[in-house]
């Protein structure tokens, strides 16, 4: 198939705000590429302004596909009924979350680059952080070989979730994704130690929002050791070695931090 469809996979909840979520959504109908389908799990009730949006758009587009469930569910747990909703049905699977933007040729950069490369089960790429206004904040790049993308693993996930797109073949080396918080870092280990091969375009692909409620909820002590056990499991089950259980200490203190603190050093840490 010269032009295979492509299952963006988003998870909307209530605390979304309806601007950013027509902007994503418009991020996607804009793609260069022809075939994209999008696939939204509706995470617990949404408010009825919120949900009005997501029917607008799958009235006035074929591609756009709703799952409504009455509890909010953790985003793993909505992927992995995303991806085994669609199964058999696509050969690429890409992230997206509802308020961040993707890039016109996003999709087509990626569908390119897999045909090219078969031995590849994912690809991410570089993000742009941009504000709550969408002023740009900053430019992010990662590692973009798979053994620069295990040896950056030492000090954080190696991979921007929201940018990545799966070949069919992760999931059936891998599995599905683990229902637990920091689902992306626990799923590259799980990747890794299935023998997926990881890659990152040095293209800039999605424009990610970055805010102070991001940084909330990842405070408090009971979040942070939650993550903190999480880093060093994934030290443990790939042999990372001493500087990588050095990089988790010292995250998890500055998780403790004051956000106004955290805000500085998450600029400057990225």
């Amino acid at each position: 198939m010269m032009h295979p469809r492509v299952a963006v996979l988003m998870s909307v909840i209530d605390r979304e705000r309806e601007d950013y979520l027509r902007r994503a959504i418009d991020s996607m109908g804009a793609q260069t590429y022809p075939h994209v389908d999008l696939h939204v799990s509706m995470s617990g009730k949404l408010r009825d302004s919120l949900a009005a949006v997501l029917e607008e758009y799958r009235r006035r587009h074929t591609g756009v596909y709703l799952y409504s469930h009455a509890v909010n569910r953790p985003l793993a747990v909505c992927l992995n009924e995303l991806v085994q909703n669609v199964w058999g049905r696509y050969a690429y699977f890409a992230r997206m979350d509802s308020d961040d933007e993707s890039l016109p040729e996003r999709i087509e950069k990626q569908v390119g680059f897999l045909k090219q490369h078969r031995e590849v089960d994912i690809v991410g790429g570089s993000i742009i952080d941009i504000d709550e206004t969408g002023r740009e904040l900053k430019r992010v790049n990662y590692p973009v070989d798979h053994e620069d993308i295990v040896r950056f693993f030492r000090k954080r996930s190696p991979m921007a979730h929201v940018t990545v797109m799966f070949r069919r073949s992760f999931f059936e080396k891998a599995g599905l994704y683990p229902p637990v918080p920091l689902e992306d870092a626990l799923y590259w280990m799980q990747g890794l130690r299935a023998g997926c091969r990881f890659h990152n375009m040095p293209d800039y692909l999605v424009r990610v929002r970055r805010t102070d409620d991001l940084l909330r909820r990842r405070s408090g002590l009971r979040t942070c050791w939650q993550e903190l056990k999480i880093r060093l499991t994934i030290n443990r089950n790939l042999g990372l070695g001493t500087s990588a259980y050095m990089y988790a200490g010292a995250m998890f203190g500055v998780q403790l931090l004051p956000i106004a603190i955290k805000r500085v050093l998450y600029d400057k840490l990225r």
